[in-house]
């Protein structure tokens, strides 16, 4: 994997860490959640965001916000996605169904309420 440095602001670094120390509060390994691992995420997001816009894109100096929001969106339904079907699939297998520590149902109602939580401390509902 090539390696490259890379000159960013303090507030930028201190997000990344933020992302990183959530990822291992939820029981990632460092091995999986480190600053390397989160920015290359990042940049890989940023980069297919940036080429489907530009695609899309009728002049070089024309950014369309509709496109770049629609652009988000896709990847993160296509990742909403991708997750439900694994956890469909870790459902499905005898050895969990049979554990009576986890509830399908009741992991569903948590994640949506979490989810719900989260997306209204970024963007409250207007009243």
């Amino acid at each position: 994997m090539p390696r490259q440095n890379v000159y960013m602001k303090q507030k930028t670094l201190d997000g990344i860490r933020e992302l990183v120390d959530k990822r291992l509060a939820e029981g990632a390994t460092s091995a999986d959640a480190n600053i390397s691992s989160m920015c290359s995420e990042l940049i890989e997001i940023g980069l297919r965001i940036m080429l489907h816009a530009k695609d899309h894109q009728e002049d070089e100096n024309d950014f369309d916000e509709r496109i770049y929001q629609r652009a988000v969106l896709e990847e993160c339904v296509k990742a909403r996605q991708a997750s439900q079907e694994v956890f469909r699939m870790m459902y499905d297998l005898t050895e969990i169904k049979g554990d009576t520590r986890h509830n399908f149902s009741e992991t569903v109602q948590i994640l949506k309420q979490k989810a719900g939580e989260r997306v209204n401390s970024i963007l409250p509902e207007e009243e």
